[in-house]
């Protein structure tokens, strides 16, 4: 197995939108990515697909001023860099289907990946909700409502490989999809999401300000679970929208 972190630009937004800060008007660059997993039996796996490339259009006035996107790498030229196009990749996991992780999904239009989208089935069934409600927020319904998308609903944790493990975590949304990887490079990877932004929030206990985030308590439950899952595995930890993090790992390239 080997593994890529790919840097898809970033949002810049008010850094209590990801922690809770003393400065209410502090800026911060909050890093899109996804992770390449290149697995000698499931394939090609993406976790997650950044932003669309219809952002300036298909995103709210609400999303575009909060979180506006000064850089934006699609995920189609992030895989060039590897030596991949969208047609090599067989499988799309998503972490949950906000803007920013579902966005991408666009360009496997006609692919095999758009038929085998995984997908927390309550994470399903809230964004779907959501949008259907007029209460959309950072669900964008077209960015995932797509022709001939099929999704693979995952109801509870479950091993889709001795090295590959998804997790749900209620937190951030009803079902975000943690990922755990066995990797030799690093040892256990667990990668969090946006259940846990930054390291700074995993390791200071801050929950993350914002509208998006509906309690402190679903934070505070999914960090000590994600604390012992840690200790466990002995884990390094892969967070959601930590900028140093995102850009050092996905500088390093592939690893095993």
């Amino acid at each position: 197995m080997k593994i890529s972190v790919l840097y898809l630009g970033h949002i810049r937004c008010k850094k209590d939108e990801l922690s809770q800060c003393k400065d209410p008007s502090a800026m911060i660059k909050s890093p899109i990515s996804a992770v390449l997993i290149e697995h000698p039996v499931l394939g090609n796996v993406l976790y997650d697909t950044g932003n669309s490339p219809f952002y300036r259009t298909e995103y709210s006035e609400e999303m575009r001023t909060t979180y506006p996107i000064p850089e934006f790498i699609s995920i189609a030229d992030a895989l060039e860099q590897k030596g991949l196009t969208v047609n090599d990749i067989d499988m799309i996991i998503l972490s949950h289907m906000h803007f920013d992780h579902a966005g991408g999904l666009k360009y496997f239009a006609g692919t095999k990946a758009i038929k085998n989208v995984v997908v927390a089935e309550e994470e399903l069934k809230n964004a779907f909700f959501q949008v259907t409600a007029g209460q959309g927020g950072a669900y964008i319904r077209d960015t995932f409502d797509l022709k001939d998308i099929v999704f693979r609903p995952v109801k509870s944790d479950k091993k889709i490989m001795d090295d590959v493990s998804l997790f749900i975590q209620k937190a951030h949304t009803p079902g975000v999809i943690g990922l755990i990887l066995s990797t030799k490079a690093k040892g256990t990877v667990i990668a969090t999401s946006d259940s846990i932004y930054t390291r700074e929030a995993y390791e200071e206990g801050l929950a993350p300000g914002g509208p998006i985030n509906k309690t402190k308590k679903e934070f505070f439950d999914n960090l000590s679970r994600v604390k012992e899952m840690q200790k466990k595995y002995r884990a390094e930890l892969l967070f959601g929208h930590d900028y140093d993090q995102i850009t050092a790992w996905s500088k390093e390239g592939t690893f095993e």
